[in-house]
């Protein structure tokens, strides 16, 4: 029997089946790094918000200043 042979003798996949475990098997791979991309977008979102908020805070103190002086 040679290789040919023993690969006819396998019942044939649908290939639906077969695109479903790349499919699968994608996700597996993908989903362990999209979450740690979703992690990281967080923590930047995190940072920016708290960076505008200092700013914001810096502004409103240099703006009660200025009226302090001027007033």
């Amino acid at each position: 029997m040679g290789m040919v042979e023993a690969q006819d003798e396998r019942p044939a996949r649908p290939s639906m089946e077969r695109a479903e475990e790349l499919v699968d098997g994608m996700g597996r791979r993908v989903g362990p790094f999209a979450s740690l991309v979703g992690l990281r977008l967080l923590q930047v979102a995190a940072l920016a918000r708290e960076a505008a908020e200092d700013i914001w805070a810096e502004a409103q103190s240099a703006r009660e200043e200025r009226g302090r002086r001027q007033g």
